[in-house]
């Protein structure tokens, strides 16, 4: 009896873990999605002839194309897509395919899912399109597919109104930001956008992403959304020499954050210049105050 509950055991576990004898109430067979999750792709072959369906999600949306995608392995997502994959199809987070291979700047997968008919402008749940990530990552081969592809140059993120641009400036990826630029993508704040392209510079001292947008007619007094100057900005951030970069362009030294100018910014906390300017005026008082923009970058 002990032996033959065992055996029978043994059999039950051969049969789930082979699928074999499936019910219709069984729910979702998620064997291909799990094998290529693992990177087992002589079983994703196997499953694939075998005619599973290759369209099972798991509990958070992911596909065996996504996770293809995430692995950057053209070979599987070929055989997935020729075999009926949903190259859009999207995980929990509104993320695909596309998506995906955009974070891993693979200009191979993205060719492939965008000549399978991968929608470019297909965003994530927080607005977030593949063009962004794409900004981000700073493949201009991938960035420009999918500008050819019809991907909204200027699209923005739900609640923060960033574009690719912004992306771009701010990981300092120079040749995407000339790109988009080349493509219309606008130089100016967006009316909701907290951070603009030109203040995305300024945070990071991208000196040379900001020239390519001033080139292009951003105004170097720009603020954001919320009337944040980038010159104060970028004194505050410590980017001194960007601030230089930024009064040479003509910058407003008045320039201020909520009501704090730069010359108050660039003047720091009180204990990085108090005792300086006591050493230079005796404790005299305010009006003899001459610590000049200059002498604090």
């Amino acid at each position: 009896m002990h032996v033959h509950m065992k055996r029978l055991a043994g059999l039950c576990l051969l049969l789930v873990v082979t699928g074999v004898g499936r019910t219709a109430g069984a729910g979702p067979d998620l064997r291909l999605v799990d094998a290529m999750a693992e990177r087992n792709t002589a079983l994703v072959r196997t499953l694939i002839g075998e005619g599973v369906d290759v369209n099972s999600a798991r509990a958070d949306g992911a596909t065996a194309l996504l996770w293809a995608a995430h692995w950057d392995n053209v070979d599987a997502a070929e055989r997935l897509l020729r075999a009926g994959a949903d190259v859009d199809a999207a995980d929990d987070h509104g993320v695909t395919p596309l998506a995906r291979a955009c974070e891993n700047a693979s200009e191979e997968m993205v060719g492939r899912l965008l000549d399978a008919g991968a929608d470019p402008n297909a965003a994530q749940v927080n607005g977030l399109t593949p063009l962004m990530t794409a900004a981000r990552t700073g493949n201009a081969n991938v960035v420009r597919a999918l500008l050819a592809g019809g991907a909204d140059v200027n699209a923005a993120t739900v609640v923060t109104d960033e574009t690719a641009l912004t992306w771009a400036v701010a990981a300092q990826r120079v040749e995407v930001v000339r790109l988009l630029v080349d493509h219309g993508a606008n130089v100016h704040p967006n009316p909701g956008q907290a951070f603009s392209p030109l203040m995305a510079a300024a945070r990071n001292g991208g000196i040379e992403s900001a020239r390519v947008l001033l080139e292009a007619g951003a105004l170097v007094n720009d603020t954001a959304s919320d009337g944040t100057h980038p010159l104060p900005y970028a004194i505050v951030v410590g980017k001194s020499a960007f601030a230089h970069f930024l009064l040479e362009q003509g910058a407003d030294p008045n320039g201020a954050i909520d009501g704090t100018t730069a010359l108050h910014a660039a003047a720091g906390p009180v204990g990085t210049w108090l005792n300086l300017w006591k050493r230079r005026h005796g404790g005299g008082g305010a009006s003899d105050f001459r610590l000049t923009m200059n002498e604090r970058l």
